[in-house]
């Protein structure tokens, strides 16, 4: 996963590949147009040297004003044997993806709009590429596979229930800022934690807000190798720590050492005093159990700062029919 600047950077190749790819593809259709009509490329060919005549008059103090007439007479000229070839006059202008900045990147001394829609799918591949689902929608989350049976402990069914929580994870992703509360989504495998993470991210990220997604196993993985590699410069939780929103998904499922505790202290505690909203997935349903797992440290930050929501019934994946 790359950091926000990694990727604004990487946008920006990409917005120059494009516009080198434009230019390339224009110049490669002239030069097949004037190819097969010779008389074409001979008005070309006069046009340019007018221009260059009139610029020499410039240069030199010379009659600009008869340069300047056979310059215009050239364009004519030109313009002429285009149409006669079939052409319209910007037949071979490059055809730019972003046509506000001509895909330079910039527009008016500021990044264009279109390095930050780069920059998004960019990272909408990242983790599409890092989630066992890939990104979800919040429309693809079918309710109806949860029972309408009262669940005692909810006083209502996991159906309704479940169907209040998508709203509420509909509205906040469209709220989002960096004021958003942190969310903890408790429960049994298969029970919707991640789609409903992902369809926040996808939601998020559409508004424009960087986001970034790894399970904690992953993360626990890559930070212990970084650890050891004085060469990495810690770049995972440097982009886990400043993502406008992260996706910690299925913790518990890895490797505890006390290297992997101190991390997550850390990142969750600057996460936390930076404002930057995270949202937590988690297998384990009981609180006793979270505490002597990751030290009443890291739980305290952990559940004091969210917004718990326990997910009820059957594991969904075990009854595909129902989709």
């Amino acid at each position: 996963m790359r950091t926000k600047d990694e990727l604004f950077r990487a946008a920006q190749r990409e917005a120059a590949a494009r516009r080198q790819r434009a230019v390339t593809e224009g110049e490669s259709a002239r030069r097949a147009a004037y190819a097969a009509h010779p008389a074409l490329a001979r008005a070309d060919d006069a046009q340019m040297r007018a221009g260059l005549a009139l610029a020499k008059a410039a240069a030199l103090g010379g009659d600009t004003e008869a340069a300047r007439a056979a310059l215009a007479r050239a364009e004519e000229d030109l313009a002429a044997a285009l149409q006669d070839a079939g052409y319209d006059k910007d037949a071979f202008a490059p055809r730019y993806s972003c046509p506000r900045c001509r895909d330079t990147g910039m527009y008016h001394g500021n990044p264009c709009t279109c390095v930050a829609q780069i920059a998004r799918s960019l990272r909408r591949d990242e983790i599409n590429a890092a989630s066992p689902l890939g990104l979800c929608q919040f429309d693809t989350f079918d309710v109806g596979r949860y029972s309408d049976a009262v669940e005692p402990e909810l006083g209502i069914s996991p159906r309704a229930y479940m169907e209040k929580l998508l709203n509420f994870c509909r509205q906040y992703a469209q709220k989002f800022s960096s004021k958003s509360t942190n969310l903890l989504f408790m429960g049994h495998t298969g029970l919707g934690k991640t789609h409903l993470a992902l369809a926040i991210a996808d939601a998020v990220l559409e508004g424009g807000h960087d986001v970034l997604y790894t399970s904690a196993a992953a993360l626990a993985a890559r930070l212990g190798r970084e650890h050891f590699d004085f060469d990495s410069g810690d770049e995972w939780l440097n982009a886990c720590q400043e993502a406008d929103l992260l996706i910690l998904d299925d913790l518990g499922t890895e490797y505890i050492t006390p290297l992997t505790i101190s991390v997550l202290y850390e990142l969750i505690n600057t996460r936390m005093l930076t404002e930057r909203p995270t949202v937590y997935t988690t297998n384990i349903t009981d609180q006793g159990v979270f505490v002597a797992r990751y030290t009443e440290k890291v739980a305290s930050r952990m559940l004091g700062g969210c917004k718990m929501f326990k997910f009820f019934g059957a594991d969904q994946r075990l009854h595909p029919g129902k989709r």
